[in-house]
């Protein structure tokens, strides 16, 4: 998905969108934006996201306060 941020340099004024259909992606609690003259770069926090993730391998979650440790392959969907 590309995302599409729409700002009038207000907190309450800036929205995150879907840039394919324009709509707003909720529960955005955080946004930063870093720009130098060859990049632009933004990273934002969703409280409760609903996620679907298929072949990604990793060796740790932080998750909260707690950290859940994978050995070998990746996971499966009920770990």
């Amino acid at each position: 998905m590309k995302i599409k941020i729409v700002s009038d340099g207000t907190p309450e004024n800036t929205h995150v969108l879907n840039a394919e259909n324009d709509e707003e992606i909720e529960n955005i609690t955080h946004l930063e934006i870093s720009i130098d003259s060859f990049n632009v770069e933004a990273a934002f926090l969703v409280k409760s996201p609903s996620i679907s993730l298929d072949g990604i391998e990793a060796q740790e979650a932080q998750i909260g306060d707690n950290t859940i440790s994978y050995v070998g392959d990746a996971s499966t969907s009920d770990h």
